[in-house]
């Protein structure tokens, strides 16, 4: 065999390593990209999972969740939906967990559907919360609303319940201030008591010893006149509260979509105006599911008010709900 000169064993080295070169930087350029993709992808996320800038009150930002996991911030988005806990308290409450799902591309449409369809009952919640009196955090309510559905006419009828509320609030303390002032006293100018000699005090005489008393004679003994008679009180009368307006439940989708049925008891107290509060769970079958319906529907009934002897009193009812499909 012919022995291969110099420079043509340099060129087949050449023609070999050439090659193996390119593929050893183009396997360096696809460890580069794929990691600048994934530091790309853990930056993302980290700025997703922080807390999402919430309004709660004017000039504040709530941090409504921890920078879970989308699976783990659903669950306890859900798991307050079952407590009831819409929009309280603050930082934990199933619209802010939502919000937050919203932000990451992967639970936007879940979290859209969820807040969609708990609006109504959150609005109810906000208005619950306008007639306690509670208007600081009736605008945190509100707000995050805001934040979840913006264009929702609903909102500016709670604005102006809260508006009206402000102002009769103000009202009662301008005239508690009007009171207090028109009921003080006006000042007294004390006047200092002219000093008097005093007399010289006399011993009074001794005092003479009385009498015996002198027995007199036995009184006669008048007849005892006999007891009066009692007269019986009226029995009070009594009207029952009867219902003017009934708003049925709404089917949560999770349950219609898995085919499920079930029924609600819940406890009430019609007050003396025909509205409705104190609205409890009882039973229900099963447990968990149609309760928040279930509520929300019930608080928006009214009822003429039950009377005694004429006038509105509260009273206490007891309702059963079924949801069949």
């Amino acid at each position: 065999m012919p022995r291969m000169s110099l420079s043509a064993r340099r060129e087949r080295q050449r023609g070999v390593t050439r090659p193996a070169l390119a593929v050893v930087v183009l396997l360096v350029a696809l460890a580069g990209a794929f990691v600048h993709a994934w530091w790309q992808r853990v930056h993302r996320d980290a700025t997703l999972s922080s807390p999402a800038d919430v309004p709660v009150a004017a000039g504040t930002v709530a941090r409504p969740a921890d920078p879970l996991p989308a699976d783990a911030l659903l669950r306890a988005a859900r798991a307050a939906v079952a407590a009831q806990h819409l929009l309280a308290p603050a930082g934990d409450n199933a619209f802010e967990r939502y919000l937050v799902l919203r932000t990451r591309p992967s639970s936007r449409t879940i979290a859209d559907d969820a807040l969609r369809e708990l609006f109504p009952y959150a609005a109810d919640q906000v208005g619950a919360t306008i007639r306690e009196g509670q208007l600081d955090e009736a605008r945190r309510q509100l707000d995050l609303l805001a934040v979840a559905d913006p264009a929702n006419y609903t909102l500016t009828l709670l604005r102006h319940q809260l508006a009206a509320q402000e102002a009769q609030l103000a009202a009662e303390v301008a005239a508690a201030a009007a009171r207090t002032s028109s009921a003080a006293p006006p000042a007294v100018r004390t006047v200092p008591e002219p000093v008097v000699a005093s007399a010289p005090v006399v011993a009074p005489p001794p005092a003479s010893r009385p009498s015996p008393p002198v027995p007199s004679a036995p009184a006669r003994h008048a007849a005892t006149p006999p007891p009066p008679t009692m007269a019986t009180a009226p029995r009070p009368r009594v009207t029952a509260p009867v219902l003017l307006h009934r708003v049925e439940p709404y089917y949560p989708q999770a349950a219609r979509r898995a085919r499920r049925e079930g029924w609600v008891e819940v406890a009430f107290t019609v007050l003396p105006d025909g509205r409705v509060d104190a609205v409890r769970v009882l039973q229900a079958e099963p447990g968990s599911v149609f309760d928040l319906a279930a509520t929300s529907a019930v608080r928006r009934w009214a009822f003429k008010p039950a009377t005694r002897n004429g006038q509105p009193v509260a009273t206490d009812l007891r309702q059963r709900l079924d949801f069949r499909l």
